[in-house]
C-alpha cells in the first residue's frame, strides 16, 4: 500500500497495535545510525496535521533536537491538534573524546 492510498483509506484510523494492550506486538527493526543522522519517534497526532515533507524540512534544518520538537508541535497544533501528540526527536553526534 502507497503512502497516498494508506492516507485514503476507511481503516486509516484503526489501531493495529498499542502499548498496554493485551494484543500489542512490537515489531522491531534495526537501522544503521550514522553521525549527524536525525530520529523522528511520534504518535498520528504529528503526522495527521503535519505533512511528510514539512517534517522532513523541519529535520533537515534543526540546530537542537528540541528546536526541532518544539516546531513540529506548533505545527500539528497550528494545522489543527485534534489528537494527542507525542513527538521524540534526536540525533546522533560524535563523542568528544579528547
Amino acid at each position: 500500500m502507497t503512502p497516498d492510498v494508506a492516507k485514503r483509506t476507511p481503516l486509516a484510523h484503526v489501531l493495529s497495535s498499542a502499548l498496554g494492550s493485551d494484543t500489542t506486538i512490537p515489531v522491531v527493526t534495526k537501522h544503521d545510525s550514522h553521525w549527524g543522522n536525525r530520529h523522528l519517534g511520534c504518535s498520528d497526532g504529528l503526522t495527521k496535521h503535519v505533512s511528510d515533507e514539512r517534517i522532513a524540512e523541519v529535520l533537515g534544518s534543526m540546530t537542537s533536537a528540541r528546536q526541532a520538537a518544539e516546531q513540529l508541535l506548533q505545527d500539528a497544533l497550528d494545522g489543527g491538534g485534534s489528537d494527542n501528540i507525542t513527538i521524540i526527536v534526536a540525533r546522533t553526534v560524535p563523542r568528544d573524546d579528547a
